[in-house]
C-alpha cells in the first residue's frame, strides 16, 4: 500500500513538471517582477511600485526642466532674429491684402511687396522726423522757460522763511543732479551705440523677411501646412490663414486705441494752450502701436512741447493729461477695442497683455493677445477635425458657426498657387 502511494505521488509530480513549459530563468524573472524569489522570500533588489513611479516622474521632470532651460538659452541667443521674424509676420499678415489689391490691378507681387515695404519705411521715418523736428524747434525756448520758472520759484521761496543759502543749496543740488545724469548718459553711450547697431540689423532682417512673406506668404503657408505632423494640411492652412486675420484685427484694435489716446492728448493740448496739438495727436496715435515704450515717447514729447511753450505752468497740466490718457483710460479702451477686434473677452486681453509684458517685456505685450486668439482658434479647429477624439478625423471641418474662411481665399483651404 505504501509503495502504491509513492508511485502515485511520482506520477502526479511528473505531470506537473511536464505541463510547466517555462524555463527556470523565466520563472525567476516572473517571481522577481512580483517582488518574490523562487523560494517564496522577498528579493533584496525588488522595488516597490510607488518607488518606480517616483523615479520615472522625477526623470521626466528633470528632462523637461533641462529642455526648457535649453529653449530659453536658444531664444536669448537668437532673440534678434526671432523678433525680426515676429514683426515681419505681423506686418505681412496685415498688409497682404494690399499686395493682393496691387496684383489685381496688374502690378506684380514682387513690385507690390516692395511698394508696401517702402511706404512703411517712409511712414516710420516721417513720424521719427516729426518728433525730432518738433522737439528741436522748442529747445531754444525751453531754457528760457526753465530759467523764468526758477526765478518764480526763487521769488516764492524768498517770500517765505527759506533763506538765500538754502535756495542756493537747492539750486546746486539740482545742478549736480543734472550733471550726474549727463555723466550717466555719457557712460552708457557705448551701450546705446551697440543697441542702435542691433536695432539696425534687426530692421534689415525684418524687412527682408517682410518682403518675402508679402510675395510668397500663401505659398509658405501651404508648404508649412503639409509638414504639421498629425494635423491635416487643410486644417493647418486654415489656422495659418486665420492667424493673419487675427494680426490684422490686433492692428485694427490698436489703431482705435491710438486714435483715442491721440485725441485725448491733442484736445488737452488745445485746452491748455500748448502749440502743435495736431503733432501731439499724430505722435500719440502712431507710437501707441508699441506698448509701454510708445506711451513714454508720446508722453515725453507732449510734456516737452508744453514746457518749451509755456513752462511748468503748462507742462504740469499736460503731464497729468498724459498720465490719465496713457494709464487708466488706455487700459479700459484697449481691453474693449482689442477684445472686439479679436473676439476675446476684455479680461482675457488684460491678463494676456499683462502676463506677456511681465514675461517678455514690450514684445510680449504686443503679441500676447493675438497669440492667445490663435491658440484658441487652432484648438477649436483641430478639435472639430477630430484630432482630440478617438473617432476618425473630419479633414477640413469647421467649428459650428464658423463660416468665414481664410482671408482673401476661397473656401478651398489649399488654393492653387498664384
Amino acid at each position: 500500500m505504501l509503495e502504491m502511494r509513492r508511485r502515485g505521488r511520482r506520477r502526479r509530480r511528473g505531470v506537473r513538471v511536464a505541463t510547466d513549459k517555462t524555463t527556470p530563468g523565466e520563472r525567476w524573472n516572473a517571481a522577481t517582477r512580483q517582488g518574490q524569489t523562487g523560494d517564496g522570500g522577498t528579493s533584496r533588489f525588488a522595488v516597490e511600485p510607488w518607488a518606480r513611479d517616483v523615479g520615472r516622474w522625477s526623470g521626466i521632470i528633470i528632462l523637461v526642466i533641462i529642455l526648457l532651460v535649453l529653449v530659453f538659452l536658444l531664444l536669448a541667443a537668437t532673440k534678434v532674429l526671432i523678433l525680426a521674424a515676429l514683426f515681419a509676420v505681423l506686418f505681412a499678415g496685415t498688409f497682404l491684402p494690399l499686395v493682393d489689391w496691387f496684383e489685381k490691378h496688374h502690378i506684380k507681387r514682387g513690385l507690390g511687396a516692395i511698394i508696401v515695404t517702402a511706404l512703411l519705411i517712409l511712414l516710420g521715418v516721417a513720424i521719427g522726423a516729426l518728433i525730432v523736428f518738433s522737439i528741436l524747434k522748442q529747445i531754444p525756448t525751453m531754457d528760457a522757460k526753465l530759467s523764468a520758472a526758477w526765478a518764480d520759484i526763487q521769488k516764492t521761496l524768498k517770500s517765505t522763511s527759506v533763506s538765500q543759502d538754502q535756495i542756493d543749496s537747492i539750486k546746486s543740488s539740482v545742478q549736480d543732479l543734472a550733471k550726474n545724469a549727463a555723466s550717466g548718459l555719457a557712460g552708457t553711450a557705448v551701450d546705446l551705440v551697440s543697441g542702435v547697431a542691433g536695432l539696425i540689423f534687426g530692421l534689415f532682417i525684418s524687412l527682408n523677411i517682410l518682403v518675402w512673406c508679402l510675395i510668397q506668404g500663401r505659398k509658405l503657408g501651404r508648404w508649412a501646412s503639409k509638414r504639421m505632423g498629425p494635423v491635416p494640411p487643410q486644417v493647418a492652412y486654415e489656422v495659418f490663414a486665420n492667424s493673419a486675420r487675427f494680426f490684422r484685427g490686433y492692428l485694427y484694435g490698436s489703431t482705435l486705441v491710438g486714435l483715442f489716446n491721440g485725441a485725448v492728448m491733442g484736445v488737452g493740448a488745445l485746452i491748455i494752450g500748448v502749440p502743435l496739438a495736431g503733432t501731439i495727436f499724430v505722435v500719440g496715435w502712431f507710437t501707441n502701436y508699441i506698448p509701454f515704450f510708445g506711451a513714454i515717447v508720446s508722453g515725453a514729447f507732449a510734456v516737452l512741447i508744453a514746457l518749451g511753450s509755456g513752462g511748468p505752468s503748462k507742462a504740469i497740466p499736460m503731464l497729468i493729461i498724459v498720465i490719465i490718457s496713457n494709464g487708466y483710460l488706455q487700459t479700459i479702451v484697449s481691453q474693449f477695442a482689442l477684445g472686439s477686434a479679436l473676439k476675446l473677452h476684455p479680461l482675457a486681453v488684460l491678463f494676456a497683455t499683462t502676463a506677456g509684458s511681465m514675461l517678455f517685456g514690450a514684445v510680449g505685450g504686443i503679441f500676447a493677445a493675438p497669440f492667445l486668439k490663435i491658440f484658441l482658434d487652432a484648438r477649436l479647429k483641430m478639435k472639430a477635425a477630430g484630432l482630440f477624439s478617438r473617432g476618425p478625423a473630419t479633414v477640413g471641418a469647421r467649428p459650428p458657426g464658423d463660416t468665414e474662411g481664410p482671408p482673401g481665399e476661397s473656401h478651398d483651404p489649399l488654393p492653387a498657387e498664384t
